[in-house]
């Protein structure tokens, strides 16, 4: 496992300045649109209930989805290139490294990346006052579990794919896109109607968001946090079997 984590260190060093820039840039902006600009106008006008600026509601499910935006991205291209163009997993799995290992160290990998990110993201949103309490550290680890609860069955389907096509497209269009629009970062699921609620209910942002939330502002009673880690830590490892299963398919192959 630590042979896999120097691997992907080596192998960051190619394009770091983009990941910094990135992982600076991108949440700068989005506190600035979304929590400074929007949330200015939203608490100017009294349009909502939340009971906190709109700022520190929006933070944490933020900090949440750029964690599992990376962590979706590192599980999928990546992951395939490595498989067809690089043939780096083939060459793992030459030495003493099984399958298993491979797919682990890869998901620990963006585990990390994904708790750095957040450890940033963090940071920043404290620098604009979005922060309430000290206790919202622990989502920087909601954050993190939830890109892996993620990014766990999209590796899996990475390794299946035989070239990029529309598999991706697809993923981003039809499933990150709209879970990060109707999985509670902007607004309360409370607005949205029955269905809309239960399909919420089924991501896994929304659960990392409540957890996030909890941490953030203290809204969440222990029953309630006990099942939205249920839920993200059965997704893990239902993802994490599959990732194995895939891996050792695809370098068998």
């Amino acid at each position: 496992m630590t042979a896999m984590i120097e691997y992907w260190l080596t192998d960051a060093k190619r394009f770091w300045r983009s990941v910094l820039i990135t992982g600076f840039m991108q949440p700068l902006f989005y506190v600035l649109a979304l929590g400074v600009g929007l949330g200015t106008v939203i608490d100017r006008n009294g349009t909502t209930s939340l009971g906190v600026p709109y700022l520190a509601f929006v933070a944490p499910a933020l900090l949440v989805a750029a964690a599992v935006q990376i962590a979706a991205n590192d599980a999928s291209y990546p992951v395939l290139s490595k498989f067809k163009w690089e043939r780096s997993f083939h060459g793992m799995a030459s030495t003493p490294l099984t399958p298993w290992q491979i797919s682990d160290g890869t998901l620990l990998w963006i585990a990390l990346r994904s708790v750095v990110n957040s450890a940033l993201y963090l940071a920043i949103l404290s620098c604009f006052g979005a922060t309430q309490r000290w206790q919202a550290v622990f989502a920087v680890p909601a954050a993190a579990l939830t890109g892996l609860a993620l990014a766990a069955p999209v590796a899996a389907f990475a390794a299946t794919r035989e070239n990029e096509g529309q598999g991706f497209n697809v993923l981003s269009r039809f499933i990150l896109i709209p879970m990060f629009l109707f999985a509670g970062t902007f607004y309360p699921i409370d607005r949205l109607p029955d269905w809309g609620r239960w399909v919420a209910y089924c991501t896994p942002l929304w659960h990392g968001t409540e957890l996030a939330r909890a941490a953030a502002l203290g809204d969440q009673s222990g029953p309630a946090i006990a099942g939205h880690l249920a839920y993200l830590g059965a997704m893990t490892v239902i993802g994490v079997l599959l990732s194995r299963r895939a891996f050792a398919w695809r370098i068998q192959k």
